[in-house]
């Protein structure tokens, strides 16, 4: 479902906690002013137990959209009114667009992810072997995004195994996908051989389960966290020689992606871009 532009206000929020720094309404409210669209990017920081008065608020129609972060993605996702793409697979939303009081959820993270690897020259061949770091909404859209490749299988791990297995198991559809332990005796044979390794945790490189001495030579390595600058994990894997990137350009991508739902408008990429850069180097 995507909104048409119509010259009314177009009032938008970023849902989630713990989020006051995020670069996300830098790049939104420039997307707006480049298309003279009137309109507002806002952060709405909840827990949990606010949540619900949040979506009540959203159906009352104070705004016409959001975008959803951590930890809300999953719980967003049960809340709304109805599921379109990517979130029917993942049961995460990031992109929320409100429909004469009911919310319509849907989820730009893989499409996100596969624009931005494609951008950095690192979307791996047909057949690759992929190692995912994580279970959460960021993790299932990174499934989902190599399954698209096709993968030829994608290894999930996170601390919480329960929900590693319960991952692999929901997107079993996606690519052959298996779930192992959090630790580096797992790890280590699969990262050895693996082509792409995504960390899709807000974890440092130093409580990850791997070194960047793991990795294969010819592998490529995405952290989806964008700060701090340079992120870790990728410092270290392109100072062993790896291709490597960080989470802007997927966060960049999924943006628009969402921007161009809430408003029927063609995304101005050169200025988002700019002011995304400008708010992560902040």
């Amino acid at each position: 479902m995507t909104a048409a532009v119509t010259g009314a206000e177009v009032r938008l929020w970023l849902i989630g906690e713990g989020i006051a720094a995020s670069p996300s309404p830098a790049m939104q409210r420039a997307a707006l002013r480049a298309r003279a669209l009137p309109g507002s990017y806002d952060i709405v920081d909840v827990d949990a137990a606010g949540l619900p008065g949040v979506l009540d608020r959203m159906r009352g129609g104070e705004v016409t959209g959001a975008n959803v972060t951590v930890p809300h993605k999953g719980a967003v996702a049960a809340a709304c009114d109805r599921l379109e793409g990517d979130a029917v697979v993942t049961h995460a939303v990031n992109t929320v667009v409100v429909e004469a009081g009911r919310l319509v959820g849907a989820n730009t993270d893989a499409m996100g992810l596969e624009a931005a690897l494609r951008e950095e020259s690192m979307w791996p061949a047909p057949g690759a072997l992929v190692v995912v770091l994580g279970a959460g909404g960021a993790a299932a859209a990174a499934v989902l995004a190599m399954g698209r490749v096709p993968a030829d299988r994608v290894v999930v791990t996170a601390r919480r195994h329960d929900a590693a297995v319960a991952l692999a198991r929901r997107l079993a559809g996606c690519a052959t996908t298996l779930a192992i332990a959090w630790d580096r005796t797992h790890l280590a044979e699969q990262v050895a051989a693996a082509d792409v390794v995504i960390n899709a945790t807000p974890a440092p490189l130093g409580d990850l389960p791997l070194h960047a001495t793991d990795l294969a030579a010819s592998a490529a390595v995405v952290d989806l966290r964008y700060r701090p600058r340079p992120v870790d994990l990728v410092a270290a894997a392109q100072a062993a020689g790896l291709r490597a990137c960080d989470g802007t350009s997927m966060l960049l991508h999924q943006g628009m992606l969402s921007f161009r739902r809430w408003t029927g408008a063609e995304p101005p990429w050169d200025e988002a871009r700019a002011a995304l850069r400008a708010a992560v180097d902040a």
